[in-house]
């Protein structure tokens, strides 16, 4: 049985049915009997006051504490002040050979540098928005709290941090275009870094997935080459 039906345009999406995506994804998460897992992956749905733009957050630190009480706690305290719209740390600019996003890298220098409670713990949030001329969904991500003197906006950060071995060659060759990109936030205006959704038509057409399993599939394609792994208990919900 096809599922392509249940989409205006396989494999795009209108707002309304990234909407209901996100809620499916959202669900999930609430649902899934994920453990000890729940303590260093938190997932949210999102909704924009200004535009009513739906959007799903998700939030995982780099370094895991030993201590699991401590780890809890830490990504409590993280999602709350996220949710309260506070900035976690100014991000710093540094993108060698990336002329094309000059005005993108520009950061503002009069203000001066602010330091987190948790700096001492860093951590990436990734977010994941319908990009309003490709139509299909798109990953963008900020690092947050890194050591001192390493550049939260920096792309060797990025590869550094985020992108596994096996994935960096690829995502070097692929350049701005098709790999990472960078631009301001959809929402902050604020530069970030996100995947260039040129090529998701072509990574999704061969699947028939239902609209409740989208972004499950579109996750497992897009996520890992930066370091986001859905859970496998979410994913067996």
């Amino acid at each position: 049985m096809s599922h392509r039906d249940e989409y205006s345009q396989w494999p795009f999406l209108t707002e309304e049915e990234f909407e209901l995506a996100c809620a499916f994804l959202d669900s999930r998460y609430t649902k899934a009997k994920l453990g000890p897992v729940r303590k260093g992956f938190k997932l949210r749905s999102r909704r924009t006051a200004t535009t009513g733009a739906t959007s799903i957050e998700i939030l995982r630190l780099l370094n895991v504490s030993s201590d699991d009480g401590d780890l809890s706690e830490l990504l409590d305290q993280l999602w709350d002040r996220r949710a309260d719209g506070a900035s976690a740390s100014d991000m710093e600019v540094d993108m060698p050979n990336e002329d094309q996003d000059n005005e993108v890298l520009l950061s503002n220098t009069d203000t001066p540098p602010q330091y987190s409670m948790y700096a001492h713990q860093p951590y990436v949030v990734y977010e994941i928005h319908l990009h309003p001329t490709y139509r299909v969904p798109t990953l963008w991500f900020t690092l947050h709290d890194l050591p001192m003197a390493e550049p939260t906006f920096d792309l060797n950060s990025v590869f550094r941090y985020l992108v596994p071995d096996e994935h960096k060659a690829q995502l070097r060759a692929a350049g701005v275009t098709g790999g990472i990109s960078a631009a301001p936030h959809p929402i902050t205006d604020l530069p970030s870094f996100f995947i260039h959704p040129c090529q998701t038509k072509e990574a999704m057409e061969p699947f028939d997935c239902e609209a409740k399993d989208y972004l499950m599939v579109w996750l497992g394609l897009v996520g890992g080459c930066v370091g986001l792994w859905v859970p496998r208990e979410l994913a067996e919900t």
